[in-house]
């Protein structure tokens, strides 16, 4: 995506790194007025979603909002192609073993060459900051024909197992994506990461306990993992660091494209090229997130309660807004009202990060 930018602003090209040919399921908020510019890459959309706790289930109804899923895969194959068909594009899939600045720019060094170039964005994952949370996850893919109850729309949060890793916060993610298949993942907030094992037994734990069969592996159609930053990111390389390196991904959720759309967007409207490397959230956002985030590391397990009070005290849309970094002061305070009072007013009065 930032490559179609830079072309379109007249600028050579050159890509480098092995193409990315993951199944990769990419979901986000949506206004229903926006016509979505991935439309031929869209899975599935709904104007509902669910959360299920201990106690109690809560829907939520988007009026102005819809939750996507997207064929990531089919979306960078796309992209690649329009790529090819340009000009001003050069394509080299081989990985990047060092870069460095040098005198007039930079130098980038592959097994088989070495490249020079006036400007270097680097999408590489970055390195976690100290105090920064790990959203981990792994998701199974399997026919829908195998659980008990067919989902009519997605299950954002489902805490219906019991929690069973020490200091972090598990829930299950159930998406439909077709009439025929379904995505389960396990999704994992904590402060250190866990094998990738023990986040797929808990997704086909979920699926045991909502199928009447007997569970092998031959279920499984595919899978897809992986993880991301819940707070300050470093980044490891030099140029200017994109991607999840950048904070695209808005800290407190993990949601991406949004953010990454955002910075393509400033950097179309300027000269220079910081736009795509400074964080494309608001103040506010970042305000809020900050909270947030400060009570979750604190204590992991709070976020249960967390996320039960907001989706019961906020609608649909208020939820999708705050999400996609659409909302205002007054939203941000009606929020907070919703939330446990006691962890949220020391975090607000009390940095201790």
């Amino acid at each position: 995506m930032l490559s179609e930018s830079l072309i379109e602003r007249g600028e050579e090209v050159t890509l480098i790194g092995p193409s990315d040919t993951r199944v990769q399921t990419i979901c986000t908020w949506r206004r229903k007025d926006e016509p979505s510019q991935y439309a031929e890459h869209i899975i599935n959309s709904w104007d509902q979603w669910q959360f299920s706790f201990g106690d109690h289930e809560q829907t939520h109804f988007g009026d102005r909002f819809i939750y996507e899923a997207l064929d990531g895969q089919s979306l960078k194959k796309a992209l690649e192609l329009r790529l090819a068909q340009s000009s001003g594009f050069a394509r080299i899939a081989e990985p990047v073993e060092y870069s460095q600045q040098i005198d007039n720019g930079f130098e980038i060094t592959t097994k088989s060459a070495r490249y020079t170039a006036d400007n270097l964005f680097d999408s590489r994952p970055p390195e976690f900051a100290i105090n920064t949370l790990a959203q981990q996850f792994f998701g199974i893919v399997v026919p829908t024909k195998c659980l008990r109850e067919k989902l009519t729309h997605p299950k954002l949060m489902d805490f219906t197992l019991p929690q069973r890793f020490d200091n972090a916060l598990a829930f299950t993610y159930i998406l439909p994506l077709t009439d025929d298949t379904t995505l389960i993942e396990a999704t994992l907030f904590a402060r250190s990461q866990v094998p990738y094992e023990q986040l797929r037994g808990m997704a086909v734990e979920w699926l045991t306990a909502n199928t009447d069969r007997d569970f092998n592996d031959d279920i499984i159609l595919y899978d897809e993992s992986g993880c991301l930053p819940m707070g300050d990111v470093i980044s490891r390389f030099a140029g200017y660091p994109i991607g999840l390196a950048s904070g695209s991904a808005r800290p407190c959720s993990g949601y991406a494209l949004s953010g990454l759309e955002k910075q393509l967007k400033r950097l179309t409207q300027q000269n220079g090229y910081s736009a795509v490397s400074s964080t494309p959230y608001s103040k506010l956002s970042a305000w809020m997130d900050n909270i947030f985030l400060r009570v979750l590391n604190r204590d992991p397990r709070i976020g249960e309660s967390i996320f039960s009070a907001m989706t019961h005290g906020l609608s649909g849309d208020r939820f999708a807004g705050f999400m996609t970094d659409n909302f205002t002061g007054i939203d941000a305070l009606r929020l907070i009202a919703t939330l446990p009072k006691s962890p949220f007013i020391r975090a607000v009065l009390k940095n201790d990060n």
